[in-house]
């Protein structure tokens, strides 16, 4: 093989390297038609992993405990951008990740997928 045919096939396996891993779905991705209300925190990081960030809610101006229903909340799949959005608004869930939210109990109370996701989420096989 000549060398300008060498560097033909070693940058094709190269583009075909790098196109394979950047289709890599996400656990929470593939997994997310899997969420049900009431599984625990232990459920739902088996079937979608560690979140990539947490948010609990804080407790009143006096002191007292969060509203009911105003747990904690998981979001997956982060951005820089989210997160900069959620340390100035931490109380706000971004709409561009994917949350699960628990109740005053720690099960599911309820979970979102991003507005761009809706629809393309993987079907259970």
């Amino acid at each position: 093989m000549n060398a300008r045919r060498v560097r033909r096939v070693v940058v094709a396996a190269c583009a075909a390297v790098a196109a394979l891993a950047g289709c890599a779905t996400p656990a929470y991705e593939v997994n997310w038609n899997r969420l049900r209300t009431g599984m625990s925190r232990d459920d739902v990081r088996d079937v979608l992993g560690e979140p990539s960030s947490r948010h609990l809610p804080k407790p009143n101006e006096d002191g007292t405990p969060p509203a009911p229903g105003r747990g904690e909340r998981w979001q997956y799949g982060d951005t820089l951008s989210s997160f900069a959005t959620g340390a100035v608004f931490p109380e706000e869930a971004d709409e561009r990740s994917w949350r699960v939210f628990f109740g005053d109990d720690g099960t599911v109370s309820g979970f979102r997928a991003p507005e761009w996701a809706e629809g393309k989420q993987a079907k259970d096989p």
